[in-house]
């Protein structure tokens, strides 16, 4: 499972009534310092509107509209973390 997958799944449960991607950004800051890589909250705050855009296109889909999830701005968003 990529670590886009995994974020997202867990943005997608929505935990908590408010502050979901707020908390997500410190447990993807926090998971991903624990396997080692440097990174802060810079990135997150700088580009808070595109993570939660990236997690939104991440977790929706609509068959009848032929939309599908799309990984592809979260995995860009967090390949450029470090």
């Amino acid at each position: 499972m990529s670590v886009a997958k995994f974020i997202s799944g867990i943005w997608q449960i929505h935990p908590f009534r408010e502050g979901n991607t707020r908390t997500i950004a410190v447990f993807a800051i926090k998971y991903l310092q624990n396997k080692g890589f440097d990174i802060n909250n810079n990135v997150f705050t700088e580009y808070s509107k595109y993570f939660r855009d990236a997690l939104v296109k991440a977790n929706y889909e609509n068959m009848r509209e032929g939309i599908k999830s799309d990984f592809t701005y979260l995995e860009s968003f967090l390949i450029n973390l470090y």
